[in-house]
């Protein structure tokens, strides 16, 4: 596409594009003239912006003497013309100590994602829960915490923790313990968590010699840690920060905004992971949700242990500051793999 724009065409398309992020106005010719010391008349720039509004880049909202970027040109502006903005060390420093403080526990982690996401980028965060439902059992650990207390932690190989404490009526041995999860451990190893079914776990229990109240109680938590392993969430952070945009001004318009944020499937569809790295971003038509074609989607995908497993993101007007966002996205994306990484590593010693 590059090679479509000379390079007098691209600069203006740039600082239109720029200015309109900034300011929400037209961006007119007179005062790309006065602002951005390009060398040129207002009289040619205005014929440049001409020619960019018949090739597509740029539109005339109502009956304005300014320009502003169509979804060609915020494409265009995307892929060709912006420079990244650099996170300051401040935000890099306070992104990953808000993060980190909460790495005990993937959910912990996830969810404070979202709400770092909304306040760093000042639009509505989405963040896809680990999507576990292709996760494969990695081990059963059994804890003593009394005699007749067991803690059992459930660990997937997408280091997903399942913990239950089972209250016994009567004592269990230490050998007994083990003699159970070695025989869950060379069972199940390796075995999608989307095929825990009763009937396999029966059939299972059946080859186990030794049973007791305790092998019972296992057996109904591998069933409910199944369960809760095939459900995606999506989490939604910065709700209200929309409203901040002026093109979010009509109650209408939010209302049907905020319908859509309080629609789980219908966001899981504008989060489906990709096996690129780094920032991506959907803009306006490119979205199947016609409630957002005039906003555009900015998304990462994070891993576990080098798998990805699911995405955030931030949901914003077309006129979002990409070069800003981009990156904000992008580096919480990378912190939070590593740190979920980090606990999977804990929980599958």
């Amino acid at each position: 596409m590059a090679s479509e724009l000379d390079e007098r065409k691209k600069h203006i398309l740039k600082v239109i594009t720029d200015d309109y992020i900034a300011s929400a106005e037209p961006v007119g010719s007179r005062t790309i003239a006065r602002r951005y010391n390009l060398g040129l008349s207002p009289a040619t720039i205005r014929n440049e912006m001409a020619d960019l509004e018949e090739s597509g880049y740029l539109e005339q909202p109502h009956t304005s003497a300014g320009r502003i970027p169509s979804e060609l040109g915020y494409r265009y502006y995307v892929d060709a013309l912006m420079a990244h903005k650099k996170l300051l060390n401040q935000e890099i420093e306070q992104i990953y100590i808000e993060l980190e403080k909460h790495h005990q526990e993937i959910d912990q982690v996830i969810h404070q994602t979202s709400k770092i996401l909304g306040q760093f980028t000042k639009f509505p965060s989405l963040v896809l829960s680990p999507q576990l439902n292709s996760a494969s059992f990695r081990h059963i650990q059994l804890i003593r915490l009394s005699e007749t207390t067991i803690l059992v932690l459930i660990v997937t190989d997408t280091g997903f923790v399942e913990n239950n404490v089972i209250e016994m009526g009567s004592g269990i041995s230490d050998s007994e313990l083990e003699q159970i999860s070695n025989f869950f451990n060379s069972k199940l190893r390796g075995v999608c968590l989307k095929e825990f079914r009763p009937a396999l776990l029966n059939e299972i229990r059946s080859e186990m010699v030794f049973k007791n109240e305790f092998f019972d109680e296992a057996v109904k938590i591998l069933i409910r840690a199944a369960s809760k392993q095939a459900k995606e969430r999506v989490i939604v952070g910065g709700t209200t920060k929309i409203l901040e945009q002026p093109e979010f001004a009509d109650l209408e318009r939010f209302k049907s905004f905020s319908q859509l944020l309080d629609e789980e499937e219908r966001l899981y569809t504008l989060l489906t992971p990709s096996g690129y790295r780094g920032a991506q971003v959907k803009i306006g038509h490119e979205n199947e949700e016609t409630v957002i074609q005039d906003c555009s989607v900015v998304t990462a995908g994070y891993e576990i242990a080098g798998r990805t497993v699911g995405v955030i993101g931030v949901l914003g007007p077309t006129r979002m500051d990409y070069a800003k966002v981009m990156p904000i996205v992008e580096y919480t994306a990378t912190i939070l793999s590593e740190l979920l990484t980090q606990i999977y590593n804990k929980t599958s010693k």
